[in-house]
């Protein structure tokens, strides 16, 4: 058995691999991971390693290399994906040989942390990984049959809800995400070649991508589908005084609809929007304004975010932090990247 990076002519094995993978809300592995290999503009070959037995892949790993943002700066960021072993081979270190090349690949390239978002948590914590576990809210209107509350605007500043529009809103949305964004430490760089792979992923398979705007100007926006099958806002932004009007379109996202294509088969528009999960962010503006349109939030732990300091003199030179004496990348991690300043948008898909 040799662990070695994928071959060009090895995707199709590759993909027959995956199949055998036991994934949430109704995915097989061939066609979710055929998305990333589509879509992702970071998709490399040399970015997947195999346990190989001749021409016979046991297990896989692949890297998703990002930048995410920590205080201000844009860090080199490896995530990792695609990590199975067939159940025949199990028990034999595969997983963990992958995993140690991924680590040595990522710390060659340049990748000064790795987030990733798992299940397994054990095994990861085993191996240097760390739980950033993040509070995300459920929200519910605390009156369901309760009329939405107006806001008390001038005709001419009214809050319009409206599908995204690519031609009309998408540069307005790049321009929001990237100053909403850049403050909250977590998220992802998105150049234009992310976000064409964004508008591509970020749905399951399907997302509903929705703008508020006010004056004919696009001030706020929400993307929503639906993960383990609960609605889920996988992202969210707002101009500088788009409080209110991402409040209301949050709070629009909680109407049913007449025809609701992200509602699965056998539920009612009105059931599946009877609540939504907000992703963790810290926005006091939007939480008073959420909570002045009768919206109750429920705080809902998640632990699936893991991080991994994978370079700690480049991270800390990057930053122009001097280390602690003796101080080491976990507790370094802790310092810059309190749990509670975690901020990631699941539409990311990572």
């Amino acid at each position: 058995m040799e662990i070695r990076t994928l071959a060009n002519t090895e995707r199709a094995t590759l993909l027959d691999l995956l199949d055998g993978l036991d994934l949430p809300d109704g995915w097989r592995g061939k066609n979710y991971f055929r998305r990333f290999m589509d879509y992702d503009p970071t998709y490399r070959d040399e970015n997947v390693w195999v346990a190989a037995d001749g021409g016979v892949l046991l297990g896989s790993v692949q890297i998703l290399p990002r930048r995410i943002r920590v205080l201000g700066h844009a860090i080199p960021t490896g995530g990792l994906g695609a990590l199975f072993t067939l159940p025949e081979h199990r028990g034999k270190r595969i997983a963990s040989l992958l995993v140690e090349a991924a680590v040595d690949a990522m710390v060659e390239r340049g990748m000064e942390i790795s987030l990733l978002h798992a299940q397994q948590q054990a095994f990861f914590a085993d191996r240097g990984w760390a739980s950033w576990t993040s509070e995300r809210s459920l929200l519910r209107r605390a009156d369901p049959n309760a009329a939405k509350p107006k806001d008390d605007l001038p005709e001419s500043q009214e809050i319009e809800f409206a599908p995204f529009d690519r031609d009309r809103d998408l540069a307005a949305v790049k321009a929001i995400h990237s100053a909403y964004s850049a403050s909250r430490s977590g998220t992802v760089v998105r150049d234009d070649e992310a976000w064409e792979a964004s508008l591509c992923l970020a749905g399951n398979p399907i997302e509903e991508f929705v703008v508020a705007r006010q004056g004919g100007a696009t001030v706020a926006y929400a993307r929503c589908t639906l993960l383990g099958g609960v609605l889920t806002i996988s992202e969210l932004g707002r101009i500088e005084e788009g409080a209110s009007a991402l409040a209301s379109l949050v709070a629009d996202v909680l109407c049913e609809r007449e025809n609701d294509d992200l509602a699965p088969q056998g539920v009612s528009s009105r059931e599946l929007r009877s609540a939504v999960m907000l992703p963790a962010f810290d926005d006091l503006q939007l939480t008073v304004a959420l909570e002045h349109r009768g919206l109750t939030s429920h705080p809902v732990t998640d632990p699936s975010a893991m991080l991994r300091c994978l370079n700690l003199e480049a991270l800390a030179g990057r930053l122009d932090i001097a280390l602690f004496p003796d101080e080491g990348p976990a507790q370094f991690l802790e310092r810059i990247l309190p749990r509670d300043a975690l901020v990631f948008w699941p539409a990311d898909r990572f």
